[in-house]
């Protein structure tokens, strides 16, 4: 609306602010949907064989379990987590999951069911007790030497 005491500059500015308006309108209206630049879904198809042969690798270690993952998760822009989901190769019972970051494929945590978790823990205190037994012994070789 023009009024007779307004300047041809304060309606130049009125319409400036009409147009930045209507393009701050349209740029947000295109980026909320598409999620502020999210990865493609060849992107996350790509982080995904990434992550398999490391969460094979961690299970194997720290459970002695070979396991096959069939899903994923990719918590972008939320966070930077993926987390895979799969069992156990000889007891498909045994549904396991694993968090990694992005994009440095660092294991954040395995879980798993409860009797499956505790079998790392046995057996880690069976591996740091034979280290134990054997340090003692070779200090005790030493000695008599």
């Amino acid at each position: 609306m023009k009024f007779a005491t307004q300047t041809l500059l304060q309606i130049r500015m009125i319409n400036f602010l009409k147009l930045f308006h209507s393009v701050f309108l349209i740029i947000t209206l295109v980026l909320i949907p598409t999620g502020c630049g999210g990865l493609s879904k060849n992107e996350r198809q790509a982080y995904y064989e990434k992550a398999i042969p490391v969460g094979q690798k961690y299970f194997h270690e720290h459970y002695d379990a070979d396991v096959v993952f069939t899903d994923y998760d990719i918590n972008l822009p939320n966070s930077s987590t993926m987390f895979l989901y799969g069992y156990v190769k000889n007891d498909q019972a045994i549904k396991v999951s694993l968090s990694l970051d992005i994009p440095s494929m660092e294991v954040r945590s395995g879980k798993g069911p409860e009797d499956f978790i505790k079998n790392e823990r046995v057996r880690l205190r069976l591996t740091l007790n034979e280290a134990h037994n054997s340090n003692l012994s070779t200090n005790q070789d030493d000695s008599l030497t």
